[in-house]
C-alpha cells in the first residue's frame, strides 16, 4: 500500500529489534537522516541492553527500548503506548516484525516504511527485499527505505556510536593487572544464537604469535561460561595464564566496547563483536564463516576504517547445515593465513 499524499516528517523512528551488529549497522543512517531532513527528529528502537551504546547521542532525541517479554498482544500494546507518545509522522521497519508494525499501524503513525513479507499488511508502503542475493552491504539495504522519503544512501558507510563514558572507568576495574590500552589483543572465541564458530586451533596460532611476536597479552570472550574452548586453547599456547586471560562474560556492552576500541587488533568470526569493534575504530579481522552470499562479506563485512575480512567465496549446497557448510569453508584455511591477516594488520 502507499499514501495518496505524502506526510510532512518532523519526528522518525528506525526500528531495529534483532542483534548487536544490526543495530551498529543501523547507526550508519544517522548522518545521512540528519543532512536530507535538517531538523527531523530521530528515534531509534531497539533491545533495552543497546541503549548504552547510544548514550546521548547527538542525532538522536531518543532511545526506545523495545519489550522482549510477554504474550504478543501485551508486547503489541507496550510498543503502541510508546510510538503514541512520541507522536511520530514515520517508522521505519529495518526488518520485518509482525508485533511491531501492527503497533505502529494501531499508533496511527501516518508512514509506515518496511520490507516486503507475508503479515506484512500493516506498512504503508514497502520495498521488495532481496537481501539473500547479497548484492550489497546490509546498511544500504536500509537505504532501500530511506529513498522512500528522500534520504538517498551515503557514498560511505560509517557507523556512529557513543558508548556511556563511565563503562571506560568500569572496565578499568575489570581488566587484569597489567593490561592497557594497545598491549592487548582480544580473540572472539564463541557464537550465539547456535551460529558456527572458528576451531580452537586458529586461536592457538593466533595467540601464540600475538604474544611471542608481538608482545601483547590476549584476551579471550565471547565463550559461555561451560564452554571448553578456552581450555583447550590455554592448554595449546602451553597454559600461559599470565599472557591469556578468560574474559568472557565479564563485560557488559558499553564496556565492551571500549575494550574492543582499546584493543592492537581484535580476530573472530563475522559477530556482533566484530562489529563493535570495527565502528570503534578497532584494527578488526574478521573470517567470514559462512561466506555465501546471503552472509558474504559483500553484505555482511564489519564497519570500519580499519576492517578487514577474509573469505574465500563458496556456495552452500542445498542439503548442507550451516554446521558442514562453515566446516566446509573452514577446512579451506590453514591458521598460518590467520597470523599473516593479524600480521598485516597491525603494520597497515
Amino acid at each position: 500500500m502507499t499514501n495518496d499524499k505524502p506526510t510532512q516528517i518532523a519526528k522518525i523512528v528506525l526500528v531495529r529489534p534483532d542483534r548487536i551488529g544490526d543495530v551498529v549497522i543501523t547507526s550508519s543512517c544517522f548522518e545521512s537522516l540528519r543532512k536530507a531532513l535538517p531538523g527531523v527528529e530521530i528515534h531509534l528502537a531497539a533491545q533495552v541492553r543497546m541503549g548504552p551504546l547510544f548514550h546521548r547521542h547527538p542525532a538522536l532525541k531518543s532511545f526506545l527500548a523495545l519489550p522482549e517479554s510477554g504474550d504478543g498482544n501485551s508486547r503489541i500494546e507496550a510498543m503502541t503506548e510508546q510510538f503514541q507518545k512520541l507522536q511520530l509522522e514515520c517508522i521505519v521497519h529495518l526488518i520485518p516484525d509482525a508485533d511491531i508494525e501492527c503497533a505502529a499501524a494501531k499508533a496511527e503513525i501516518p508512514r509506515r516504511l518496511g520490507f516486503r513479507h507475508d503479515g506484512g499488511q500493516w506498512l504503508t508502503e514497502s520495498r521488495v527485499g532481496p537481501k539473500k542475493r547479497g548484492e550489497k552491504h546490509e546498511g544500504l539495504y536500509n537505504f532501500d527505505l530511506l529513498e522512500l522519503i528522500g534520504v538517498p544512501a551515503p557514498i560511505k558507510l560509517t557507523p556512529w556510536l557513543t558508548p556511556e563514558e563511565t563503562a571506560l572507568a568500569r572496565l578499568a576495574t575489570k581488566l587484569p593487572a597489567g593490561i592497557s590500552a594497545g598491549n592487548y589483543s582480544v580473540l572472539q572465541v564463541g557464537s550465539h544464537a547456535g551460529k558456527p564458530r572458528i576451531g580452537p586451533e586458529f586461536f592457538i596460532a593466533a595467540a601464540r604469535w600475538l604474544m611471542e611476536k608481538r608482545g601483547l597479552r590476549v584476551l579471550l570472550i565471547g565463550a559461555e561460561p561451560d564452554d571448553d574452548i578456552i581450555g583447550k586453547i590455554i592448554a595449546g599456547v602451553g597454559g600461559a595464564s599470565a599472557t591469556v586471560h578468560d574474559f568472557c562474560g565479564k563485560t557488559d556492552l558499553a564496556e565492551s566496547a571500549f575494550l574492543l576500541r582499546d584493543a592492537a587488533v581484535v580476530f573472530g568470526r563475522d559477530s556482533g563483536p566484530a562489529h563493535l569493534a570495527a565502528a570503534m575504530g578497532a584494527r578488526t579481522v574478521t573470517l567470514m564463516l559462512e561466506p555465501e552470499r546471503e552472509n558474504s562479506a559483500q553484505r555482511w563485512k564489519p564497519l570500519g576504517k580499519y576492517s578487514w575480512a577474509l573469505e574465500k567465496p563458496m556456495e552452500r549446497h542445498w542439503y548442507e547445515s550451516r554446521e558442514r557448510f562453515a566446516r566446509r569453508n573452514l577446512a579451506q584455511y590453514a591458521p598460518t593465513e590467520v597470523v599473516e591477516a593479524l600480521r598485516q594488520a597491525l603494520e597497515a
